[in-house]
């Protein structure tokens, strides 16, 4: 590359415009070229492309690799070159961008890239979508940069220099790679965002030192070199289309010869689906029938991977183990297992290779930390994860695209999709729709949707017809053909007697020791966590003794506790009938309503919405069927369930009934609780609820629009705030992903992927806590003393890991009005070393210092008295005591106004 001399015209210069820097003699200088980088990106994207089913090859626009290579001409720019001192140094440019003041030009060169494509790409293809795809690509480093990014004209100085150059760059990486057609087919925006996936992983790849050198060579990069290394590199990765054993039956699958007819319906079902509609009750195998329509669509080339997204972090974690389970049986070759959610970078196995016939995991540590990246998470061939990362890929949050790029060609299953979440639920209504765009297939499991929803979720008219069998197979097919539905058989049908009451809470505590003293697993599910802990010390204040086992579930204990308790209870009331103890009684809030396979004697619930009140009869004689279950429960116990409701006042306005309803009405619209409880109180006097022929109609009944004629105005008060609040959460949702006019939104799950009118920060529980200047040391409640220092350096990079570890061990996620005091306290007593404790949680957090040996009350930093009304008992989590109350004794009972729901 010959430019003319940056300084007076004394004869050519033939700078190489560095494309990334290397630190020479604790200097740093000009490394790998943009030419060489650009050339090793373009076949790293080569070589992703050819592992891509046909499928998703043909969405990808033409040229896509050669595009891939483009992305960072921009680069050959003044105003990113001065970036590096010694650049300018080596070729003698320093005085010149002074005099002309080059930090003047832009300097982000994903923009520059733009701005060069647009024009290079307009003088080919008259569409529209040339910009779209020169923005697109520009902005591979996972932000777009605003629908007006060519609004105004490009500032650069000194562009005689570059514009040459970049040119002679465009027109080399289309000689080596693909040639661009001389017309555009219209870009849709699934195409769109699966090309700058596809650009910022072969970015990332290529830009990996691992693979690619950093230094500047002496001779350019030859095509076939970097393409070698391409190779090399996704070999080192894992990065390879999975292949599975042919032939499996599902006793080979799943350990048991003879599937449910809906099981082999969805097994032997349509060829190619685009979205399958999998309608069962609870425990009905639906989980199973996904992962076999997975083997079978991996197995026949029509998908190339698995994602499995579940509503909760507990639930991904136990599907987790099935899935293993299930690789281990179909697995040709070894492929790569992530669990993907928030904290599952906290586990050990959070990326593993899965060896066929369940040998030792043998992961490479490359392909372990590459895959240990949140972004990159979904681009393992199999998954299990919360919804909230596939959703993180239809809302504006950074590296969106790189989501939808990872999920394009895969079987995605959305398991425990309901009818009742507004605003969440809008989204996985965009996911499906996206999915299908990108030549995935959506598998929806559920067993609580109303008519209305499955439409919605379908991409069907509002008056479209659709089929009320239960349960039911529904699936549309990829060639466009008309909707299949297929009935299935209901198989054994429960009968599940229910009772509506109206319990105090002293009541309800004494009804559940009464049973469980006789030797039942009972399960009272509370909507809040106050209310659950309030339950929960009456239980322990009545109790006479030891027995029977009591213990509590939510969400408001620090993560090493809540999963220790997670993982003893759900094998206690598990599948196994020898682990379970003779009575019991485990308090829980929703932590355990979907897809937890716990067994339950008896359970008493709160009222909530109908399709969460199925979902919790889920957890009751759940697994019956097996006979040493049913011989190990005991002979008192019926399949029976109370719902326990508040007294309403019959002439009450709306407030009064609001009031009436309790906290309960602060996690649930108070009419959809009001309409719920007519079809319950029915059930209730008709004294049982036959399962699964039953659950449609309720549903159905519960949210069917012709009954709103009766309402009082009372009611028809609270139905207008509920359709006020509705039509805002789903704008709200909507205009989440309009992600050309958002700016980044927060990539993390649960910020943009569900919706909370309570604010949350994160609450740090330790035993001791010391600054020595920017220095923090801190003693937790578990693990070991660590200390956090104000720098990361390198070699302290370890060190700086553990400590997170620890930290997020420690972390507890609560409202933040509970903790707002303690925000400002943490940062006026740390002084700098909040800043040090900051960087490793996202977000605000609280230090609170536990008083006790295990058990006492929390102060916040600079305080030498419990002030700030939070209690951590290790059986309750952490709650919040009333304002006359400094201490109690465990046992009691203290009300509280807290409303968190979880």
């Amino acid at each position: 590359m010959t430019v003319e001399p940056p300084g007076a015209a004394q004869g050519p210069l033939e700078p190489e415009f560095w494309a990334k820097t290397v630190i020479d003699s604790g200097r740093q200088v000009p490394g790998i070229s943009v030419r060489d980088h650009c050339l090793n990106v373009g076949c790293v994207a080569e070589a992703i492309i050819e592992a891509l089913p046909r499928s998703v090859r043909a969405l990808l626009p033409p040229g896509a690799a050669t595009l891939a290579a483009l992305h960072d001409v921009g680069k050959i720019s003044v105003g990113f070159q001065r970036k590096c001192p010694g650049w300018l140094a080596e070729f003698e440019v320093a005085a010149r961008a002074r005099r002309e003041d080059w930090n003047l030009s832009e300097s982000d060169h994903g923009k520059i890239t733009a701005w060069v494509l647009r024009d290079w790409l307009r003088g080919r293809w008259a569409d529209a979508s040339s910009d779209k795809l020169a923005h697109a690509i520009g902005a591979h480093h996972g932000s777009l940069f605003g629908s007006k990014l060519f609004a105004k004209p490009l500032a650069e100085k000194a562009g005689e220099l570059s514009r040459p150059l970049r040119l002679s760059l465009c027109a080399e990486l289309e000689r080596l790679f693909e040639k661009l057609p001389g017309a555009l087919n219209p870009v849709t925006d699934a195409q769109l965002w699966l090309l700058a996936g596809l650009v910022a992983v072969a970015d990332w790849i290529g830009s990996d030192k691992r693979f690619f050198a950093p230094e500047r060579r002496a001779v350019p990069q030859r095509l076939e070199d970097a393409r070698r290394e391409a190779r090399r590199a996704l070999l080192g990765i894992g990065w390879k289309t999975p292949t599975l054993r042919p032939g499996l039956d599902f006793a080979k699958l799943f350990g048991f010869a003879e599937p449910s007819e809906l099981q082999r319906q969805v097994l032997e079902g349509i060829p190619a689906p685009e979205v399958v509609l999998v309608e069962a009750a609870m425990g009905a195998g639906k989980t199973e029938a996904a992962l076999a329509l997975a083997y079978r669509l991996i197995a026949g080339g029509d998908a190339h991977g698995l994602y499995f997204a579940l509503p909760t972090q507990v639930t991904s974690n136990r599907i987790h183990l099935r899935v293993r389970y299930f690789l281990n049986r179909s697995l040709a070759q070894p492929a790569l297992l992530r669990l993907a959610h928030m904290n599952s970078w906290l586990r050990d196995d959070s990326v593993a290779t899965i060896a066929p016939s369940g040998d030792e995991d043998q992961t490479p540590d490359l392909a372990r930390h590459w895959f240990a990246s949140g972004k990159r998470a979904l681009l393992a061939p199999f998954g299990v994860g919360t919804i909230d990362q596939a959703l993180l890929g239809v809302v504006a949050a950074r590296h969106f695209f790189v989501r939808q790029f990872a999920l394009a060609g895969k079987i995605v299953v959305l398991d425990e999709i309901h009818s009742y979440d507004l605003y969440t639920g809008t989204l996985v209504g965009q996911l499906v729709r996206t999915l299908r765009e990108l030549g995935a297939t959506a598998v929806i499991l559920s067993a609580t949707l109303t008519a209305q929803r499955k439409r919605e979720l379908l991409g069907l008219p509002e008056d479209a017809s659709v089929g009320s069998a239960y349960p039911l197979l529904t699936t549309t097919p990829r060639d466009g053909g008309p909707l299949q539905e297929q009935a299935s058989s209901a198989g054994v049908s429960h009968e599940v007697q229910v009772r509506c009451v109206q319990l105090t809470e002293a009541d309800a505590a004494a009804e559940c020791l009464r049973r469980a003293e006789r030797g039942e697993c009972v399960l009272w599910i509370r909507n809040t966590v106050a209310e659950a802990q309030a339950a929960m010390k009456h239980l322990r204040s009545d109790r006479c003794g030891e027995t029977p086992e009591l213990a509590l579930l939510h969400s408001r204990f620090p993560l090493f506790r809540r999963e220790r308790l997670e993982r003893f209870w759900l094998k206690r009331l598990g599948k196994n009938p020898h682990s379970r103890p003779h009575g019991s009684v485990l308090v829980a809030t929703q932590v355990v309503e979907q897809s937890v396979d716990i067994d339950a004697d008896f359970l008493l619930t709160d009222l909530a919405p109908t399709d969460m009140l199925l979902q919790r009869i889920g957890r009751l004689w759940r697994h019956q069927g097996r006979p040493a279950m049913a011989a190990r429960r005991p002979a008192s116990a019926k399949h029976e369930v109370w719902v326990n409701h508040p007294a309403l006042p019959g002439d009450a306005d709306a407030p009064a009934l609001e009031a009436a309803l309790g906290k309960s009405a602060h996690v649930y619209a108070p009419y959809v609780l009001l309409r719920s409880l007519v079809e319950w109180q029915q059930v209730g006097e008709r004294g049982s609820l036959t399962l699964p022929t039953d659950i449609r109609p309720l549903l159905e009944a519960t949210y069917d629009p012709g009954k709103e004629a009766n309402d009082t105005p009372a009611w028809a008060s609270l139905r207008r705030d509920l359709e006020t609040q509705a039509a805002e959460l789903r704008q709200k949702a909507l205009s989440a992903t309009r992600v050309w006019t958002l700016p980044d939104l927060e990539d993390e799950e649960g910020v943009q992927t569900r919706w909370s009118k309570l604010k949350t920060a994160s609450l740090l529980l330790v035993r001791k806590a010391r600054t020595k200047g920017q220095e923090l040391e801190l003693e937790p409640l578990h693990g070991r003393p660590f200390v956090i220092y104000p720098h990361l350096w390198e070699k302290e990079r370890d060190k700086a890991f553990a400590a997170s570890k620890i930290i997020h061990c420690n972390l507890v996620r609560v409202d933040r009005w509970l903790v707002g005091d303690g925000i400002a306290a943490t940062v006026e007593a740390l002084g700098p070393a909040s800043k040090a404790l900051a960087r490793h949680v996202h977000g605000e957090i609280a230090l609170g210092i536990v008083d006790g040996s295990t058990n006492g009350p929390v102060r916040w930093p600079g305080s030498e008295a419990p002030d700030s009304r939070l209690f951590y008992d290790a059986d309750l989590g952490v709650e919040r005591l009333p304002r006359y109350a400094r201490t109690r004794s465990p046992t009691t009972y203290l009300p509280d106004d807290d409303e968190s729901d979880d």
